[in-house]
Order: structure tokens, then sequence, then C-alpha cells
């Protein structure tokens, strides 16, 4: 099993840990009821980057946890550089860290002890506390699930009012991944990657030119903003820095083209302008962006052209904010999701895995197969931590279908159909509230979108889980492929 492997699920379960027994982190009296927290990870590549994240809040204090891991074989150096770095984490802004080391070594016994009399020694001040663990048991759901021994207490004091560094990126709402069916393909990927290789290697400070937009549209943004320009406003990017620049190059070159940003091809009636953008999908369409269907908002404003109930003015006004908004939406799934997996820097440029998935997509013209599709979904798995997510789907279900085959399971006539949606919801909670990788607060707080749809969607097309049609089976729940998923974990990034 890899580090991060272990890491993802010492995380895990020092997070179950600390709600089940709030002295191992806590000074104060706490009630466990009182503190909530989950597993997590930055959302950004901002050095240094701890192994685990954990994001908590009680007393209506927010309070940022990070978590560095030891393996066996990094050697009993890592002991000492281990000790350095949950220093440098508190450095960075967060406000306590966790060393996590074997329960011994070949050559040293009781690593933890030692650690714990260094740091009591040297640096008492400083909220770090200290676990080992004994060898994960990978037949549990939390593999660490009594594995682990407290050596050291955090000593957190609530009273001190935890400050977190406003440059400590934020937190994702899950322990793996954000990926969004429809902005997660490999083309778009590669084409933001391709211009920030070209951006930050030649220092490009200018805008990108953007006279391909119809007039309409530029009117409309003057209309609506006149303290933003119409490149800042269409591409909901402000900023100066790389990654602005960066976002806004590729939204403009690769989405916002000049028959993309173009509302209708015709008037009386009014026609809708139905265009690719350069960017391919998987089946060698090209993806479309504001039309290509009936409730695309390109389509919904050319009716009610047509109908007289919206004037040109309006509905060019009601496209610019269209666009305004698909902007943050699909740059958040895309810078976002490049970070996640590994292949871009927090300033922006790609990382060494980056120019590698670059390379071989320029050599080879291929997005979607061969080495490309083995450095993305190898990437998916264990950058992104799916691999993990897929692990908790298994041990779920195994619970869940030992106790009952035909759970979420309804019989009619003598043929039994899966309930897929209640399947997923009690996956989800045990997540949430058994298991602590979700952030709960999202999930009270409702949302329109099904549970786990993306990561689904994504999975499905590497072939990790069954298609659409074909992708749970009473008595098993989620039928997952895991010959090929040790494939693409055996391929090396």
């Amino acid at each position: 099993m890899s580090h991060d492997l272990y890491a993802t699920w010492a995380t895990t379960e020092i997070v179950r840990s600390i709600k089940a027994n709030p002295s191992l982190f806590f000074n104060d009296s706490i009630n466990s009821d009182d503190i909530t927290a989950f597993a997590n990870r930055e959302s950004g590549r901002r050095w240094p980057i701890p192994d685990g994240r954990i994001s908590a809040n009680t007393a209506n204090k927010d309070i940022e946890i990070a978590i560095e891991l030891k393996r066996t074989n990094e050697g009993l150096h890592g002991v000492l550089t281990a000790i350095g770095q949950s220093q440098a984490y508190i450095h960075k802004g967060y406000n306590s860290s966790i060393i996590v080391v074997p329960d011994s070594y070949t050559s040293y016994s009781n690593p933890g002890e030692y650690i714990r009399q260094v740091i009591e020694q040297t640096n008492n001040d400083l909220a770090i506390g200290v676990f080992s663990y004994a060898q994960p048991d990978t037949a549990l759901t939390s593999p660490f699930h009594g594995k682990l021994t407290c050596h050291k207490h955090v000593g957190f004091d609530i009273n001190s009012t935890p400050i977190v560094a406003p440059n400590l990126s934020n937190s994702t709402n899950t322990q793996w991944a954000h990926l969004r069916e429809g902005s997660s393909e490999s083309h778009a990927f590669f084409k933001y990657l391709q211009t920030a290789k070209r951006i930050s290697s030649n220092d490009i400070s200018v805008e990108p030119e953007i006279s391909h937009l119809p007039q309409g549209l530029l009117d409309a943004v003057s209309r609506i903003s006149n303290s933003v320009s119409a490149i800042n406003y269409l591409s909901f990017a402000t900023g100066s820095s790389l990654h602005d620049i960066v976002w806004r190059y590729f939204w403009f070159e690769n989405i916002l083209t000049s028959d993309v940003s173009t509302l209708f091809s015709s008037t009386n009636p009014y026609i809708v302008l139905d265009a690719d953008s350069p960017l391919i999908l998987e089946n060698g369409n090209n993806k479309k962006f504001f039309s290509g269907r009936t409730d695309s908002i390109k389509n919904k404003l050319v009716r009610k052209l047509n109908s007289g109930e919206l004037s040109e003015n309006e509905v060019w006004e009601a496209f610019a904010e269209n666009i305004h908004n698909r902007a943050h939406s699909y740059r958040e799934d895309i810078d976002s999701g490049l970070s996640h997996l590994g292949f871009l820097e927090d300033d922006g440029r790609p990382t060494e895995l980056g120019y590698r998935f670059i390379d071989i997509c320029e050599r080879t013209g291929d997005y979607y197969t061969g080495q490309a599709k083995m450095i993305l979904g190898s990437s998916i798995l264990k950058n992104g931590d799916l691999a993990v997510l897929l692990h908790y789907f298994y041990k779920i279900s195994e619970e869940i279908f030992s106790e009952n085959t035909f759970a979420y399971s309804t019989e009619n006539n003598g043929r039994y159909s899966f309930n897929k949606d209640e399947y997923l919801e009690r996956i989800r909670n045990v997540l949430a509230y058994e298991l602590n990788v979700m952030n709960t607060a999202t999930i009270r707080g409702g949302r329109a979108r099904k549970a786990f749809q993306g990561e689904l969607a994504v999975l499905s097309k590497f072939g990790f889980i069954g298609e659409r049609t074909n992708r749970f089976r009473i008595g098993n729940g989620l039928l997952i492929n895991w010959p090929l998923i040790q494939e693409y974990l055996d391929f090396e990034l």
C-alpha cells in the first residue's frame, strides 16, 4: 500500500478518535457532541503540503489540523523530518499538527515515545500530537481502527483564539479530489495545462484578444458593470496572478470563441447559433457550451426573443451574466481538479507530472487512450484518493449486504429492482457521520445533485466501475473492477 493511502486512512481514524475522546486534542473540557470535524485535503499545493488535513469546529471556532505520516520504508531518519515538518505546518498557518509514525522500526523500538520526549523538552508550547500505528487491517472499512496509540496529546487550548494564516489553502468538502462529470475531460485538462506551460514559459502579461466577441455581448457587459472590463467579467477573473492570466487565455481561446459567444445566426425569426467549442470529448465530438439542448441558455433566450418576452438588449445581458457564472463554475472544476490530481503547482505552473501529461498528449495527439489515459486514471486513484473512496464503498457495502442480501431491493411479482438512490444515501451517511470524511454541514444544507454523481461518472469513464446501466447489483451494491484498478495503481507516476 502507498504512503498516501496510509496517510488518508490514518487521518480518517484520527478524526474519529478526536470526536470519541476530545481530550486527545483539547486541554479544555469539550463535549464530543459539540465538535464537528472531518478529514479532507488541501485545495491548493502551497508548500509545505501535509499528508492529511482535518477541519474541525467547536465553540464557534474553526481549527485546522495537519497530519504528517511516516512509513517504515522511509527509514528512521523520517522521525526527525516529521518533527520539523510538524512545526512547519504550524508556521504555514495550521492551528496544530499531528505526527503519525510506525510503532517500531527494525533499528528503533519506540519512535513515538522518542518524538514525544523531543517535543516536550524543546518546544512543548506548540500544539503537536504524536501517534504511532500498528500494521493496518485492510479488511476493515477504516483500516487504522484499533491500530493507533497516542503518545502525546495535542494539548490545544480553545481559549486561545485560533488564528489561521490567510495564505492557508481552503479545505475541500471531501477527503478525495473535486471532480465533476462534464468538467473533467482529458482534452480540456490538456489544453489548460498547455496554456499554463505557454504562459509561464513566455512570462506573458498581456491580456488575451477578445475582438472576436460580438458587439451585443460587449455592450451588455458595459451596461451590467462599468467597473469591470469585459475580459475580466466574462472570464470571472479579475486578478493578475499567473492563475488568472492562464485562465483568461484558456477561456477565450477554448470556450468563448466567436460562434460560441454569439446568440443567434439570423433574425425574423431569431435562430440559435448552435456552435461547437474547440474542446474534444472522448467520443470524438466537440464539446458544446451554452447551446445544443432545448434547455440551454441560448435556446431559452432565443425563444424569449421570438415570443417578444425579452428585447435584444435584455437577452444579451442575461447571456453575459450566464457566461460570467459559467466561467466561475468551470474554472473551479478545471484548475481545482488539476491541482488535486497533482498536475498544477499552487502558483499556476504545471508540476512535473503535469508536464509529463502535456508531453505525451502533444507527441501522440491522443488524449483519451494509451499513456495519457494511464497517467490521468492513475492520478485520479492515487493523487485524487478516489481509490480510498472505492475502498469505503466496498467495505460499507460488504457490511450492508452481509446482514441482508436484498437490502435496498424491492420485489414485484417475483422480480427484484435495486434502489440505488437509497443505497447511495446510506453510503454517504456512513462517510459523513461515521467515518467523517465528508463535510456534514454541506450535506445538511441539501443539494440538488445526487450523491456521488460526479465521482461515479468519472470512475465509470475509466472502467473502474460499471457503466450507468450496469453500475449496481442486488446483494453487491456498486460494481467495482478491482483488477483494472490494480493495474492503474501499479502504474508508476
